[in-house]
C-alpha cells in the first residue's frame, strides 16, 4: 500500500491510500501524527506506529508525476 499526503485541510491532513489492486481511499489524520516537516505530495510509511517519510518513494513519485507533466506539455 502507498500512502501519499494529498492536502491539508486546518489540523488535518488528508492521506491517499493507494492499495496494490488499484483502489483509492482517503482517510483525514491529524497533522501532530506526521512528521512535522511534511509536505503536500510525500510518500509516507508507518513503522513502528508512527508514520514517517519515504524520501526515495517521494523523489520517485515527483519525478515520475513531472515526467508526465512534460509529456503533456509536449502534445
Amino acid at each position: 500500500m502507498t500512502i501519499i499526503v494529498d492536502r491539508f485541510e486546518g489540523d488535518y491532513a488528508v492521506l491517499e491510500f493507494r492499495t496494490e489492486n488499484g483502489e483509492i481511499l482517503y482517510k483525514n489524520l491529524p497533522l501532530d501524527w506526521l512528521p512535522a516537516e511534511v509536505c503536500e505530495g510525500d510518500v509516507l510509511r508507518k513503522t513502528g506506529g508512527q508514520y514517517v517519510i519515504d524520501a526515495a518513494a517521494t523523489d520517485h513519485l515527483r519525478a515520475e508525476n513531472a515526467d508526465r507533466l512534460s509529456k503533456l506539455k509536449l502534445s
